[in-house]
């Protein structure tokens, strides 16, 4: 599976079935934007013009549901919850792996061969600093999938805020986090009634001798 780590006030994911794909500009790496060449260092999104493409825009998924430190910074401290998606499902089945570095790669880590013929620089959008590593990152890009786009304002940087849909079948799974609210498993609960899904939810606890995560079933 890959998935999804959401802050609790996020239930429209599941309600509306959408997803938002977002540029390189708005992510919270000030790495991502940028394209190393050489000794120097251009910016992408910025200036789309500038390397004759659009800005690249994803979804970011885990491959890894119990990593406290996701539940943390992307599920409001463990308040939160996580979406399982199949990752055979045909609509996921394209996300790719981030590449985790010490040191910055010419392109990117992306194949001279490969950069005038990747027009949504997907390639250059895959490395990232080893920081991350925990992330265990997939990205699912935009241009990959069925569209069906709706603009629903922009955010700080300016850039549009796009949400796509997804299908329901894709969804395996609901995990919610430690510090999941009742009323956060009663809005996952008519959301899913809503789109007429039955699939499992589970609630995440400590493991007793452990620095770990496991996951009950939810009743």
């Amino acid at each position: 599976m890959l998935f999804k780590y959401l802050p609790p006030e996020r239930v429209d994911v599941l309600s509306s079935l959408r997803l938002r794909f977002t540029p390189l500009i708005s992510m919270n790496d000030p790495f991502e934007h940028t394209l190393r060449i050489g000794t120097k260092e251009y910016a992408i999104d910025s200036d789309p013009t500038m390397l004759r493409v659009e800005p690249t825009a994803f979804v970011s998924l885990s491959r890894n549901n119990s990593n406290i430190l996701m539940w943390s910074h992307y599920a409001e401290s463990h308040k939160g919850f996580c979406i399982g998606f199949k990752r055979n499902n045909t609509y996921f089945s394209k996300a790719e792996s981030v590449r985790y570095r010490r040191y910055r790669s010419h392109l990117n880590g992306m194949s001279i061969d490969l950069f005038p013929k990747d027009p949504n620089l997907k390639g250059i959008s895959l490395e990232k600093a080893i920081d991350w590593a925990y992330e265990e990152e997939e990205r699912l890009f935009l241009c990959d999938v069925e569209k069906d786009l709706l603009n629903v304002g922009v955010d700080e940087w300016g850039q549009p805020i796009t949400l796509n849909t997804y299908p329901h079948s894709s969804i395996a799974a609901i995990y919610l986090g430690m510090r999941a609210s009742d009323d956060l498993k009663i809005q996952v609960k008519e959301a899913l009634k809503r789109n007429s899904l039955d699939i499992p939810i589970y609630k995440a606890k400590k493991c007793i001798d452990q620095f770990a995560l496991e996951f009950e079933l939810c009743t």
